[in-house]
């Protein structure tokens, strides 16, 4: 079992109990929606008739086995409740640069810093398991909170795509940002020292 325990936060592997904690962030617990990737379209409301079938579905993808480095983690707030995932993709081992993301579903929870906790565990975690030289994200300049986690982790503007992004009928621009060779060092450097 993976676990990466912070001050506030643990990124941990999904358990069978979590179940119920999905299931709310598809029906209950819902704003997280508008906020990840909002121009791909809303998320297809799910019905009563459905919820069974959405359930079996995460239980039977928790009981998968799970690979190595992982692909995605939970986020538990210590003493708390499960919060939401980070995650990685478009990993190129050639280039050695990965993407990361991370969604905090429960909303009684933004605007604490343990987003940008877990975010940063995350990126020490894939930096050790991974030989990186670049660690990258991208969001929409609409979603203020990830832009500040973004630039809290160390992350710099690299790209933006003017007007590339339409949520609720406004245009956003599209952002990428780098957290470059050096930086990632330096994370690296942390994640040594605390393991000291």
């Amino acid at each position: 079992m993976a676990e990466v325990r912070g001050k506030r936060v643990l990124l941990r592997d999904p358990r069978p109990a979590d179940v119920d904690a999905r299931l709310r962030w598809a029906t209950v617990e819902t704003e997280w929606q508008n906020w990840d990737a909002p121009w791909e379209g809303p998320v297809e409301e799910l019905v009563e008739a459905r919820v069974s079938k959405y359930a079996a579905n995460i239980a039977a993808s928790i009981a998968q086995p799970l690979p190595s480095p992982r692909r995605q983690l939970w986020v538990e707030r210590i003493g708390g409740p499960l919060l939401g995932w980070v995650g990685q993709y478009h990993h190129d081992p050639e280039a050695r640069v990965i993407h990361v993301g991370i969604d905090i579903c429960e909303s009684a929870y933004w605007n604490q810093g343990l987003g940008t906790e877990a975010l940063l565990l995350w990126i020490d975690h894939l930096v050790k398991e991974l030989d990186l030289t670049c660690v990258r994200t991208a969001t929409w300049s609409g979603n203020h909170r990830m832009v500040r986690c973004a630039e809290k982790c160390g992350f710099v503007a690299d790209k933006v795509h003017r007007g590339s992004r339409e949520v609720r009928g406004e245009r956003y621009d599209g952002l990428d940002f780098i957290l470059n060779q050096e930086a990632v060092s330096k994370r690296r450097e942390v994640h040594d020292e605390t393991q000291t």
